[in-house]
């Protein structure tokens, strides 16, 4: 299948046309600002599927931009129409064409002359009244808010908001670029507007605080809400903003006479990541929680987990090592201890519940 892509080299296009490479049934075609007319037309012909999602949103001349978002949508459509071609056009228009400016104005006559060309032709069209889209390699100043405040903000450069309460909605672009896909596939609907999922309206300064959110000294730290979809995708297009310094981090080490501990991540949703060792004949933990619980798993070396209940002063013990991949866990009530019973530095990795409060640690030495 022969698909063209117009607007090659813009933020959508590029993300799309990533995908795409990764089926080999597909044949991508590019068309940037640099393509000749003749080889336009050489692509036009050949193509089963066009995306058309070349556009000017941000010119210094209004009448450019009004210009360019509908005369080469006119291009195509009228050579399609001379040479008797009914590819499916994916049209990536805007929710902006309802607004009374340039940029909406041009939008819509382009869809206006993709829809006279479905008429006349029965070609398919599809049409996108795309939100602000937002993901990895989107300009700041340019694709959307979210492109911009990541790059302020990552840059600890002022963040100017001009009306903090007003809404926008918000399209991930790997959302968009699933649905691209689909739309591949789909031949006939009553509609030739698509109906788009997973858009999220969030006013500017809410969008601000969470971007701001993410800018933490301490980077063990996760955002609170990362399981929450908009919190995640807004993550990741903050982090695509990482100059190359910020690839990595070292964590912070605690040692003691009977090994080392780190923290990995925290978040005050799902809790705590660590991981320490222990060293030969030593021996962690000797303590109890009324409401905390842990998870260990031995990744190097060999354990016995020893067990007392508090209240009825039950006992139980276990062996582990690397070999097992068993998950040990600890029971509020419980007093527990690892002892490294190898002969080499016993390493494991632990998940809590709960952040660690030092004011109330929830963690109270009883020997075992």
């Amino acid at each position: 299948m022969n698909i063209l892509v117009t607007g090659c080299d813009g933020f959508i296009a590029k993300n799309l046309i990533k995908r795409l490479f990764n089926n080999p049934k597909y044949n991508i075609l590019v068309i940037n600002k640099k393509t000749s007319d003749k080889n336009l037309y050489e692509k036009l012909i050949i193509a089963d599927v066009v995306f058309h999602l070349a556009g000017v949103n941000k010119e210094i001349y209004p009448k450019y931009t009004y210009d360019n978002n509908f005369i080469f949508t006119k291009k195509i459509c009228s050579f399609l129409e001379n040479n008797n071609k009914k590819p499916k056009i994916i049209y990536a228009s805007s929710t902006q064409v309802k607004l009374n400016n340039t940029y909406g104005k041009s939008k819509l006559k382009a869809e206006n002359i993709l829809l006279n060309f479905k008429k006349k032709s029965g070609a398919p069209v599809f049409i996108y009244r795309l939100p602000n889209i937002f993901g990895k390699w989107s300009k700041p100043y340019y694709n959307s808010a979210v492109a911009t405040f990541c790059y302020q903000i990552y840059r600890k450069k002022k963040v100017i908001i001009s009306d903090p309460n007003k809404k926008i909605s918000l399209l991930y672009i790997d959302d968009l670029i699933f649905n691209f896909l689909k739309i591949i596939k789909l031949n006939k609907q009553k509609s030739s507007f698509i109906k788009i999922e997973n858009i999220h309206s969030i006013s500017l300064l809410n969008l601000v605080n969470i971007i701001k959110s993410f800018n933490k000294k301490d980077k063990i730290y996760l955002p609170d809400s990362i399981s929450n979809s908009l919190i995640k995708n807004l993550y990741s297009t903050y982090i695509s903003f990482f100059s190359k310094k910020d690839f990595f981090y070292k964590l912070r080490k605690f040692s003691d006479p009977r090994g080392d501990f780190c923290e990995f991540l925290k978040n005050s949703n799902f809790g705590q990541i660590s991981f320490f060792s222990i060293l030969p004949k030593k021996i962690r933990g000797n303590h109890y929680h009324n409401t905390k619980t842990e998870k260990f798993v031995v990744i190097s070396g060999k354990l016995r987990f020893n067990f007392i209940n508090i209240l009825t002063k039950e006992k139980f013990s276990l062996l582990t090592d690397e070999k097992q991949n068993l998950v040990v866990n600890t029971v509020p009530g419980w007093a527990h201890n690892l002892e490294n019973i190898g002969s080499k530095t016993a390493k494991v990795l632990v998940w809590a519940n709960e952040i660690l409060d030092k004011k109330n640690p929830d963690t109270i030495f009883y020997k075992v």
